[in-house]
């Protein structure tokens, strides 16, 4: 049997003083932030807060404006569908300006067998930044009426 004999003290006192200097400047270098940063991100925030407040403003009026298109475009088709079967005017014209809500203007016009109408209103921001600003916007579509409500001739055949 072979006894072996512990390494001398001068390398296990060196050993143990690598082992817990290795750990610890890993850990002080990791955990020590970076000179000259300190209040960086406050001022990046400070910059970059307003811009996203600016943008999420536009996206909202963009929204509403896009609403209100799509509402007055289906307030003219609606209206155009009314006429081209035979409806009278003021059932149309009454039928678009409840689709397309308070304030709309509706304007109806004929060419032979086509009706045309266009429904325009104005659309303002209530309050906030942008109070007082309003976009006039119109909607219109076209229909060709019924053949027999032509009369003339101008709506009969196949297309």
């Amino acid at each position: 049997m072979t006894v072996r004999s512990p390494a001398p003290p001068a390398q296990c006192a060196h050993a143990d003083e690598a082992s817990r200097q290795a750990p610890s400047r890993a850990g002080r270098g990791a955990r020590r932030p970076l000179r000259g940063s300190t209040g960086s991100v406050t001022a990046e925030t400070a910059i970059v807060l307003p811009v996203v407040v600016l943008m999420v403003l536009v996206i909202l009026v963009a929204g509403v404006g896009i609403g209100a298109q799509v509402q007055l475009e289906s307030a003219a088709r609606g209206a155009a569908r009314e006429l081209a079967r035979g409806q009278s005017e003021g059932e149309a014209v009454q039928s678009a300006q409840r689709i397309a809500g308070d304030g709309a203007q509706v304007s109806v016009g004929s060419d032979g067998a086509w009706v045309r109408v266009t429904v325009t209103r104005t659309v303002g921001a209530r309050g906030g930044l942008l109070a007082g600003a309003s976009w006039d916007l119109s909607g219109s579509a076209q229909a060709r009426r019924e053949p027999h409500l032509v009369g003339d001739g101008q709506g009969g055949g196949a297309p």
